[in-house]
């Protein structure tokens, strides 16, 4: 007996004979039990076979799948008892086209599509060919215009409206939806675009209530009415074209009311665009126009994800966590790469931002995209001193839940408690939360150093920014086409924004940094094409780091074949300095070899032949306070040696201790460590 796909599941009803068909059953087998199903059916209705079709990146569309099949499975058994129905749900990666084609030799055959969305609107790369294939058959003059008129559908997307703007929000459901109306298929319900900025139940509740209520009217009387959406040559037209940018949803993501959500069937053009966006209508209309309320960042789903991998949810949509490094440290086992570069205290550094939404979906998040995306602030708003004053609370209680960890030291949990320093970098832009100076300010004024990051995406938010202890840039890509493939942008023009920002340091006095992260066979081919942006921003210095793999994830196609070795990111350091000129400004000064990072500085830091990395945080607040014009110069600090690239130490500090992992040391131990991972440490594992 043939097998059904790994990722299918049959759940067959019939009321009528008493018997469920689940898993395989062989061809002959099969079409016996639906004829004689097929027989007992009531005189007016028509038996119904649903197939669910999913899409999916990450698991949603698979899930909805799944109890949608439930949903209506229990619906008929509630109110068809009688019907001849059954519903499989199957994987739209090993789901055969051809089967489509297939006309019934009774019955009523329903295909429901659940998609969900990748880069560029596209469908997930397991599942393109079913979009190339639609395509074809609808553009193939030898494929009739009713060669799917036997068959009966509903599409529904998930997506991002935020991606509305740039054109790409459920295109691939758009395309669906117009491709098999394009070949004669009927549409059970309209084309809904689910965005993952609003809870997902009510919005898919819309669409399987139709499709219900279709299936329903199938099985008693044996037609139902078609559903609103393009058709005809429009149709094929919409079935390759590119929806128009904020097509048919509004700034929440709802559909619009009219026909237009599927591609402008209310006037019969492929073209016609809902341009009911919130923002758009706020920045077109009069005074007069009534504001919708704003709504909260972080919806149920966000904070319950968020919470589960360790964040602290701050109000509506800030976070703090406590970094790995924080641990470490408390426990005397060294400190982060920003504890070498520019002498911070670890287990005194509070991991923070203020908004977790970001304009980016980076192939390296290591967030795995549960945070919320958009490209402007259009959210409720907390007050930067409840965000500081949480998050400092927040912080202090996950640092006492520290306190029965084997080997942390008393003093430095007292002294912990202590916040000096704050990363702005933990997840999102906290360059889009529109009051960030204000909350800077209040961070200054608590003698709180600010590490701020940035995506690259905002360049008049970045020269509006009042004195920061230290400002990054991500600076992901020396190309356009490989900062679209890597950062994965939702703003259309991401290479000018990226190119002024990158400007906008140029003009900053306080210390700068271009922040580079290399994934092998993505981006570490462009040392050159890095070395000439340099000159755009003229940063007082450009930390190369290795991308940190976090295990894997449906949102990411990244593995640990894709994390450099430390000597890789040193090597693409050494290129990178020998291009454009760039080893007359820049040397080599630090490395964090536990964190696979290298610091390159402006050789204005070497003073008298000793690197001034380090920052003298007093001195800088005293600068803040003073309220004067002030530079980087005016709060250097000297470098130790065992910081330093090519030290012994390889910026681990000597007053820590370097602690193995067991699994590492059995494996040295073994002889089972390869010398790239040799190379990794500063002393030989198997000797701990």
């Amino acid at each position: 007996m043939a097998s059904q796909p790994s990722k299918t599941r049959a759940l067959s009803v019939s009321a009528a004979v008493g018997v469920a068909l689940v898993g395989a059953a062989s061809a002959g087998i099969a079409a016996w039990a639906l004829q004689r199903r097929r027989r007992k059916s009531s005189a007016t209705g028509q038996a119904v076979r649903l197939r669910l079709l999913y899409a999916s990146m990450t698991g949603t569309s698979e899930r909805w799948a799944r109890t949608i099949a439930e949903f209506v499975q229990a619906a008929v058994m509630e109110q068809c008892a009688e019907a001849c129905f059954e519903v499989t749900v199957h994987d739209l990666a090993t789901f055969t086209f051809d089967s489509l084609l297939e006309r019934p030799a009774a019955g009523v055959d329903v295909v429901a599509l659940l998609l969900s969305t990748h880069t560029d609107g596209v469908l997930p790369p397991s599942c393109e060919h079913f979009s190339t294939l639609l395509a074809d058959h609808v553009h193939d003059f030898r494929v009739g215009r009713a060669a799917l008129q036997h068959l009966r559908y509903a599409v529904i997307g998930f997506g991002s409206s935020v991606y509305a703007l740039a054109g790409h929000f459920c295109t691939a459901a758009v395309r669906a939806d117009a491709g098999l109306a394009a070949l004669g298929a009927k549409r059970l319900a309209k084309l809904v675009k689910v965005t993952d900025t609003r809870e997902l139940t009510p919005q898919v509740d819309v669409w399987q209530q139709e499709l219900m209520a279709s299936i329903l009217e199938l099985l008693r009387s044996g037609s139902t009415r078609q559903a609103p959406g393009v058709e005809g040559h429009d149709a094929a037209e919409a079935a390759v074209a590119l929806p128009a940018a904020g097509e048919g949803v509004d700034e929440d993501g709802y559909n619009s009311d009219d026909s237009s959500t599927t591609v402008g069937s209310g006037d019969g053009t492929a073209n016609k665009v809902a341009s009911d966006l919130e923002e758009l209508a706020e920045g077109c209309a009069g005074d007069n126009q009534v504001k919708q309320e704003r709504r909260e960042m972080v919806t149920s789903k966000h904070r319950a994800q968020l919470t589960k991998e360790g964040y602290k949810i701050i109000g509506s949509h800030s976070a703090v966590k406590l970094c790995r490094w924080t641990k470490h440290q408390l426990r005397g086992r060294g400190g982060c790469y920003k504890h070498s570069f520019y002498g911070i205290t670890s287990y005194q550094c509070m991991e923070a931002t203020p908004s977790l939404a970001c304009a980016n979906k980076c192939v390296f998040c290591w967030r795995h995209h549960k945070n919320p995306v958009g490209t402007e602030w259009k959210w409720k708003m907390d007050a930067p001193n409840d965000i500081v004053e949480e998050g400092i609370e927040l912080h202090r209680r996950m640092i006492r839940e520290c306190k029965g960890i084997p080997g942390v030291k008393k003093d430095r949990f007292e002294e912990a408690m202590d916040v000096r320093h704050c990363a702005l970098s933990l997840v999102g832009e906290p360059i889009m939360y529109p009051r960030i100076n204000e909350l800077l300010d209040d961070l200054h004024r608590r003698r709180i150093s600010t590490f701020l990051v940035t995506n690259a995406q905002f360049p008049d938010a970045i020269r509006d920014l009042r004195p920061i202890t230290q400002l990054y840039v991500s600076v992901d890509a020396g190309t356009p086409e490989t900062l679209k493939a890597v950062d994965r942008p939702l703003f259309k023009d991401f290479w000018p924004r990226y190119m002024d920002s990158l400007k906008a340091l140029k003009n900053k006095r306080q210390r700068t940094v271009y922040r580079l992260t290399l994934v092998k066979g993505q981006n570490m081919s462009e040392a050159g094409d890095y070395a000439k942006l340099v000159s755009l921003g003229n940063p007082d210095l450009i930390e190369i780091k290795s991308v940190t793999f976090c295990g894997e994830s449906k949102a990411s196609s990244l593995t640990i074949e894709n994390t450099p070795w430390h000597d890789e990111v040193k090597a693409f350091c050494e290129e990178m300095l020998s291009k454009e000129g760039l080893a007359e400004h820049y040397e080599l000064a630090c490395e964090h070899q536990h964190s696979c990072i290298v610091l390159l500085a402006q050789k204005k830091y070497k003073i008298d032949g000793k690197w001034h990395t380090w920052i003298d945080y007093d001195r800088f607040h005293e600068l803040v306070a003073r309220g004067e014009p002030f530079g980087a110069e005016d709060y250097l600090a000297p470098t130790p040696d065992w910081a330093l690239y090519g030290s012994d130490e390889a910026g681990f500090d000597p007053k820590e201790t370097r602690v193995y992992h067991n699994r590492t040391k059995k494996r040295a131990q073994a002889g089972l460590l390869s010398k790239e991972q040799k190379n990794m440490y500063p002393s030989d594992p198997a000797e701990q």
